[in-house]
């Protein structure tokens, strides 16, 4: 991963490659296991004077058995039976058909995907999960967490592996620069730097730490945390921290 090539937005096809390529040590379950960083990351924040704001759990399955369209409507209604509360929408272009069903809980959302997209050999289909919290809480947290393990026993054939993010922001003034206080957080995590941008408003790092099994493989390293801060208007800082990798707007 090349330093020029982080993204303010990840890109969802990326998604789709890394996802496959995360390891977990053997006789782990990587559901569960990848679903605890999440406590983690707000444990870490607190402790440091940020607040933590919106945070996003990740995940998605390829679906062998859906290569045509009436295999899709066909898994499309079975969705929709099996999730009456949501609200579904669906659209299609030449080469994407994409429905969405969102279902909003009273402090945290939650999105279902049925995406195909046409290749030259076969249709590639996706099944991709979703949750979104606004405000952070223990309470609100044991409540997502029991949601996202029933949904994902409904969804995926296999044991997913969850991609979890969480952003905060920090309203005094931070001393010793971006880069100083991102190197700190890392501590925090028991983590080593891997690569990192360093802008004039702008810091991010990728990191690994043994303390979660996910590895994300790169050229030189493995990782499987990124964190970046970035200066804004007031005198305040927003952080962002995602694992294996940051999938939100920073």
């Amino acid at each position: 991963m090349k330093k020029q090539a982080y993204p303010f937005i990840f890109l969802l096809a990326l998604l789709f490659m890394i996802v496959g390529t995360c390891r977990y040590s053997p006789g782990e379950a990587a559901g569960n296991e990848s679903l605890r960083p999440l406590r983690t990351i707000a444990r870490v924040l607190q402790n440091n004077g940020i607040e933590p704001k919106q945070w996003i759990v990740y995940t998605r399955e390829y679906s062998q058995q859906i290569q045509n369209d009436a295999a899709f409507f066909q898994k499309l209604d079975e969705l929709k039976r099996e999730n009456r509360a949501f609200r579904w929408s669906f659209e299609a272009s030449h080469h994407v058909k994409k429905a969405t069903g969102i279902y909003k809980r009273p402090f945290f959302q939650e999105k279902i995907q049925l995406i195909m997209t046409a290749t030259k050999d076969k249709p590639q289909t996706y099944i991709l999960y979703e949750v979104k919290g606004l405000n952070w809480s223990e309470k609100i947290w044991e409540k997502a967490t029991k949601e996202i393990e029933k949904k994902s026993n409904q969804l995926f054939v296999k044991q997913p592996t969850f991609f979890t993010c969480m952003n905060g922001e920090f309203s005094g003034n931070m001393k010793g620069g971006l880069f100083h206080n991102a190197l700190h957080l890392l501590r925090e995590f028991q983590a080593t730097p891997v690569e990192s941008l360093q802008e004039e408003s702008l810091v991010s790092l990728s990191a690994y730490t043994e303390q979660w099994d996910s590895v994300l493989p790169t050229n030189d390293h493995p990782m499987n945390i990124q964190l970046a801060l970035r200066e804004r208007l007031g005198g305040k800082t927003s952080i962002v921290v995602g694992t294996p990798i940051i999938t939100i707007e920073y």
